[in-house]
């Protein structure tokens, strides 16, 4: 198939990859249709956040940059508007560029290059999350394991009301997608809440679950020890509040159950674009802003560089473009920029403006790349830590760098749990020399680390002195003209397609 499909990106926020059987033999999440979508598709096995964490990691997929170059460090971080996005991009090669759900994005432009978005975010879109790093990490109750209290049943939450309303308004753009039959194609963005923590779902979805043996975490306890777990286990609390065998199992069962329900959506979605005729020319991506420990190595949420933190489910589906495979080689959210602006036909576009620390791996998609450079990159500058801390993922081994500390070096290989370090074994000095210029030969760490610093205290500072002012409001208001909906004001609507 050539020319230019409709793109849909499905995003989930905090969807980590081991429990989907797709991306794990052992996975247990029930997901049907997302699994249909994987068989028929290219499923990226080494996929990764740039960052666990969501406005970072966002930044870096909109833009195809690293943190240090987009400078988003935390949730209360601006991403400038003249920074180009893969919006832009797509916009410039014809799309129109639409949002259902969760972008993130902190400050005035709550665009970023979409024509529109269908509902408001989840988040402040203020400096108000902004966090200063402070000599010593403390706990932050809103991001403490004592909400694993909560994890199981509900009736309703914030997150299925908010889900609720960006499945709503998905289907009712497909729809009229049919019915208008514009003549360009879209990129149509739709971002879930689930299956963030907390961890709570209905009857419909964790029923599904019940008599179901779920596997407890592999790594009780931290077999490497290093200060970044430390710093998280008081930033999240764990070290005031262990949970117990009991909230572990319902907690993963109810992340399982959002999971559950997320896929549910997505087979809605699906079934639509069938109905619709849009299947065939659609473009189907499926993937998350980063993943979640989930207890491994008595850890929870995100923040950090292991696997279930950073690795992350990522799927093509166009069987008329793509035949199904599996790809191997590392790629991350970051490249997703390049490759969608590739697909697209707005690669001369991207590749002038943006996509500074990112590649197209559109030739993975059909096939191999000899040239490809099989790494990830990650950083992480947000809260829970005292010091910022960088990892990279090439070929089988896995570096991590923690400023003022060291080194840990894992080879994925042989040790897919992470529980051997080989930084200091001599038979690997060289691997731990490259990967660690890679990683962070060109930076000077002691002034990127008072730079971000001093970043942090002046949004905090920003945010104190504006609270209660009526101009400190920058949420994104959707905008429906019921007067010139279906056949009001004079408009003449097909009524049927």
């Amino acid at each position: 198939m050539t020319g230019q499909p409709n793109i849909l990106l499905i995003e989930a926020d905090q969807m980590a990859a081991f429990p989907l059987d797709f991306c794990n033999p052992n996975g247990q999440a029930i997901t049907p249709h997302l699994s249909a979508l994987a068989r028929d598709g290219v499923v990226f096995e080494n996929a990764y956040c740039n960052s666990p964490l969501c406005s970072p990691s966002r930044a870096s997929k909109f833009t195809g940059m690293l943190p240090t170059s987009h400078e988003v460090w935390g949730n209360g971080a601006e991403l400038p508007s003249e920074t180009p996005t893969f919006m832009h991009f797509l916009r410039s090669g014809g799309y129109r560029t639409v949002c259902s759900g969760k972008c993130h994005f902190v400050g005035a432009d709550q665009l970023h290059g979409f024509d529109k978005r269908l509902t408001t975010d989840m988040y402040p879109s203020n400096f108000d999350w902004s966090i200063d790093w402070d000599p010593e990490v403390d706990h932050r109750p809103g991001t403490s394991v004592q909400k694993l209290a909560v994890s199981g049943l509900c009736k309703t939450n914030n997150q299925i009301l908010y889900d609720s309303e960006v499945q709503f308004r998905t289907i009712e753009f497909l729809r009229y997608e049919a019915l208008e039959q514009p003549a360009s194609p879209f990129f149509l963005h739709v971002s879930y809440t689930q299956p963030h923590d907390s961890y709570q779902s209905v009857p419909r979805y964790l029923d599904q679950y019940q008599g179901m043996d779920i596997a407890p975490p592999r790594l009780s306890d931290e077999p490497i020890p290093n200060p970044v777990t430390d710093w998280l286990a008081v930033h999240h609390g764990i070290d005031q509040f262990p949970p117990s065998d009991e909230r572990i199992r319902a907690s993963r069962e109810a992340y399982y159950a959002m999971i559950t329900h997320l896929d549910a959506f997505v087979g809605e979605i699906v079934a639509e674009l069938k109905l619709l005729g849009l299947y065939d020319d659609t473009l189907i991506i499926f993937t998350s802003d980063h993943g979640d420990m989930m207890g491994e190595r008595n850890m929870w949420f995100k923040r950090t560089f292991w696997e279930h933190s950073v690795k992350v489910p990522l799927v093509f589906h166009q069987p008329a473009r793509f035949a199904p495979k599996r790809a191997a080689q590392a790629v991350t959210l970051a490249d997703l920029c390049p490759t969608l602006s590739e697909i697209g036909s707005a690669a001369e576009a991207c590749e002038e403006w943006g996509s500074r620390d990112s590649a197209s791996f559109a030739k993975l998609l059909k096939g191999d790349d000899p040239d490809w450079r099989d790494s990830a990159t990650i950083q992480y500058f947000g809260p829970g830590i005292e010091a910022p801390w960088f990892a990279i993922r090439k070929g089988v081994f896995k570096y991590a760098y923690i400023h003022g500390w060291g080194g840990i070096l894992t080879n994925l290989g042989e040790d897919p749990d992470e529980t051997t370090n080989l930084v200091d074994d001599p038979n690997h000095a060289q691997t731990t020399a490259e990967l660690h210029e890679l990683l962070v030969g060109r930076f000077d760490l002691d002034a990127l680390t008072a730079a971000v610093k001093r970043n942090k205290k002046q949004r905090c500072f920003l945010h104190q002195s504006q609270k209660g002012s009526p101009g400190y409001v920058w949420d994104h208001q959707p905008d429906f003209d019921g007067s010139k909906q279906y056949v009001r004001g004079g408009v003449n609507k097909p009524v049927t397609c």
